[in-house]
């Protein structure tokens, strides 16, 4: 496995600073923020249209020690606001056609959220669909919206060699295992899983069996935790509609790996993870409010880096040994 970092928390930096921190802190694997607003470390018209600027930025990645593992094409694709859908399509396209040049065959993303009806202007996230005639929408959403839109645009990445790792995050349209399984048979194998497990602590999903459901699915990981307020969350729950900004209220806040669950929680992930065959990226990601972003970097890097196991498992112990099975 490689211990990663999606570029879009490296934002206060400048490019050469940001790969200096990388190689500073044992990060060796970057997935590429590539559309939305968060795109300091991939200008992706500079570099489809000037191939010696391209050379240069893959030379100083390749200098820092840094692979380039996948991009993030995280945004919004299905709002209902047509000017920001399409300004998103058009990032998608020419982050796939970058993807195709520099061999870099994966996208960590999110399947977006919807509006519930045609001529709705707000997104909604449904969890409860048996009141209110919600069943309809809730279907209305899925066959109208977010089939058309990633049959059309998983053809776009087919054609360009790149798998779709959909992240199964809150407020989004693939917030469940059961959910992005069931986009992957309906699409086939241009959609795959960027394995998030903070998310599934929010839901209340089992992650282990989220990790053995999914199984060869998952082919991209972001690492972040989740820190559940007991107290906070037996007045409000989970799901209650506290502002990230009044996060001391709040059932539960992201936090860096460690900081929510501890150091036997992780190596179990990491172990089930290399059971489940995973050798590929581990992306951390900072979204805590409660901690200054660089510094949130810094502790999660030096939590999980010792536990990521780097190198393959190799021949068995006893042959090793050469001993027999026996």
């Amino acid at each position: 496995m490689k211990l990663g970092i999606n570029t879009g928390f490296l934002k206060k930096f400048d490019f050469a600073t940001g790969l200096k921190w990388c190689q500073n802190h044992g990060v060796v694997a970057a997935e590429v923020s590539a559309t939305g607003d968060s795109r300091p470390f991939c200008d992706v018209e500079q570099l489809l249209g000037d191939r010696g600027e391209l050379d240069r930025w893959l030379a100083a990645y390749a200098a820092h020690g840094v692979e380039l593992y996948s991009f993030s094409g995280h945004g919004a694709p299905l709002t209902p606001e047509r000017e920001k859908a399409a300004a998103y399509s058009r990032q998608f396209r020419r982050a796939c056609e970058l993807m195709e040049r520099v061999g870099v065959p994966r996208m960590a993303l999110v399947a977006g959220l919807p509006a519930a009806a045609e001529g709705d202007s707000m997104p909604n996230w449904i969890t409860n669909a048996d009141a209110h005639g919600l069943r309809g929408a809730l279907e209305w959403q899925w066959e109208k919206r977010l089939l058309p839109f990633w049959r059309e645009h998983g053809k776009i990445a087919r054609d360009h060699g790149v798998t779709l790792c959909f992240e199964m995050q809150i407020n989004d349209m693939l917030h469940t295992p059961v959910k992005l399984r069931q986009l992957h048979d309906e699409l086939g194998p241009v959609v795959a899983c960027n394995f998030d497990i903070s998310h599934m602590w929010v839901q209340g999903i089992d992650p282990f069996e989220a990790m053995h459901y999914l199984g060869d699915l998952i082919q991209n990981v972001h690492l972040k935790d989740t820190l559940i307020h007991q107290s906070n969350c037996r007045l409000r729950g989970m799901f209650d509609t506290t502002g990230s900004e009044a996060y001391r209220q709040r059932g539960w806040t992201f936090a860096p790996p460690g900081w929510g669950h501890g150091e036997q929680t992780w190596r179990e992930v990491i172990a089930t993870l290399r059971f489940l065959g995973y050798e590929g990226i581990l992306s951390l990601e900072m979204e805590s409010e409660y901690m200054e972003m660089q510094e949130g970097l810094e502790k999660a890097a030096a939590f999980i880096r010792p536990l990521v196991l780097e190198l393959p498992p190799g021949p068995p112990w006893w042959q090793i040994m050469g001993m027999d099975e026996d």
